[in-house]
C-alpha cells in the first residue's frame, strides 16, 4: 500500500485515476482483495496538494527549508521570545511567499499552470506546516490529497489530509533542556561575636575586591554583549537585503514572464495579421494581371479596327 500511495501521487493528474484503477485491479486479480479495495479509495488530491506533493518530490529543499523555520518558530513562541518572533515572522513571509513563486513556476516546468488561487493554497498549506507538527509531516509526505489551513491558534485539522495516514509519521518535537541559573553562592560572616576588627576589616576589604571585580567583569559583558548586538544588526540588515533583493530579482523574473507571453500573443497575431496582408496581396495582383490582359486586349483590337 505504501509503494503504490508514493507512485501514485508522484504522477501527473491527469494519469491518477487510470493507473489507480489499473493497480487496484491487479491487486485484486493477484487474490489480495483488501489492497485492490485499499487503492481504489485513494482519492484523487486537489490541484494545491497535488503542488505541495510536486514540492516534496521535485523541491525537497525547499520544504526542508520551511519546515525547519517553522520548527524554530514553534520553539521561540514557546519561550515567549518577543524579539525573535518578530524576526523570524518577517522570514517567514519572504519564505512563503518565495516559495508559492517557486510552486507556480515547477507547475509551469510539469507542463500544468495553475492559477494564483492555486498558488494561495499552496502558500497556506506551507504557513500551516510551520505551525504544527502534524501538519508539517503531512505537507512533507507526498500524499496531500487536500489542502491545509491555519489559524495561528488552533491546533491544524490534518485528518483526511493523506492517503496513507498510518506511513506519516509524526515530527517530533524538538527542544533542549534550559539551563538552569547558576545559583548564588551564599557567603557568610560566622559568629560576629567571636571574631575579631581585624578579620572584619580583611573580610570587608576581600569583599570590596570582590565587587569591583564582579564590576568590571559585568562592565566587560555588558560591552561585549553591545559589540554582539550591534555585529547581529548589521548581520541581520545585510540578510534582509539580499532577501529583498531576491524578492526584487523575483519579482522581475514574473514581470518578464508576463511580459514574454504579452509578446508571443502580439507576435502570433502578427502573423496572422501578415498571412491575410499576403493573401490580400497575391489577390490584387491577380487582378492587376488580368485588367493589363484586358487592356492589351482592347488595344490589339482598336488596332485592327483603324
Amino acid at each position: 500500500m505504501a509503494q503504490a500511495v508514493a507512485e501514485l501521487y508522484a504522477l501527473m493528474p491527469d494519469a491518477f485515476t487510470a493507473d489507480r484503477n489499473k493497480r487496484a485491479a491487479e491487486a485484486t486479480k493477484a487474490g489480495n482483495k483488501e489492497l485492490g479495495k485499499a487503492i481504489r479509495a485513494l482519492p484523487k488530491p486537489s490541484a494545491g496538494a497535488w503542488l505541495v506533493n510536486m514540492l516534496a518530490l521535485h523541491r525537497p529543499e525547499l520544504i526542508s527549508e520551511v519546515l525547519e523555520l517553522g520548527a524554530v518558530l514553534r520553539e521561540a513562541q514557546d519561550d515567549m521570545d518577543q524579539q525573535q518572533l518578530r524576526r523570524l515572522s518577517g522570514e517567514r513571509q519572504r519564505l512563503l511567499r518565495s516559495a508559492a513563486r517557486e510552486a507556480r513556476s515547477l507547475a509551469e516546468e510539469l507542463g500544468r499552470p495553475v492559477s494564483a488561487a492555486v498558488g494561495a493554497e499552496v502558500e497556506q498549506t506551507l504557513w500551516a506546516a510551520m505551525t504544527d507538527a502534524a501538519a508539517a509531516a503531512a505537507a512533507a509526505s507526498g500524499q496531500l490529497v487536500r489542502t491545509l489551513e491555519a489559524n495561528g491558534w488552533d491546533p491544524v485539522n490534518v485528518d483526511g489530509s493523506v492517503a496513507d495516514p498510518d506511513s506519516v509519521q509524526a515530527l517530533s518535537a524538538s527542544g533542549g533542556q534550559r539551563r538552569k541559573p547558576a545559583a548564588k553562592v551564599r557567603t557568610g560572616s560566622g559568629d560576629s561575636g567571636n571574631q575579631s576588627a581585624k578579620e572584619k576589616s580583611a573580610a570587608t576589604a576581600a569583599a570590596a575586591r570582590a565587587r569591583r571585580a564582579a564590576q568590571t567583569l559585568l562592565t566587560e559583558a555588558e560591552r561585549e554583549a553591545e559589540q554582539a548586538e550591534e555585529a547581529l544588526r548589521t548581520a541581520q540588515a545585510e540578510v534582509d537585503a539580499v532577501a529583498n533583493r531576491r524578492d526584487g530579482l523575483t519579482d522581475e523574473i514574473d514581470d518578464l514572464r508576463d511580459r514574454i507571453r504579452e509578446l508571443e500573443r502580439e507576435v502570433a497575431a502578427t502573423d496572422r495579421r501578415a498571412g491575410t496582408l499576403e493573401r490580400e496581396r497575391d489577390g490584387a495582383r491577380r487582378t492587376a494581371r488580368a485588367a493589363r490582359r484586358a487592356v492589351e486586349k482592347a488595344q490589339a483590337k482598336l488596332e485592327g479596327l483603324g
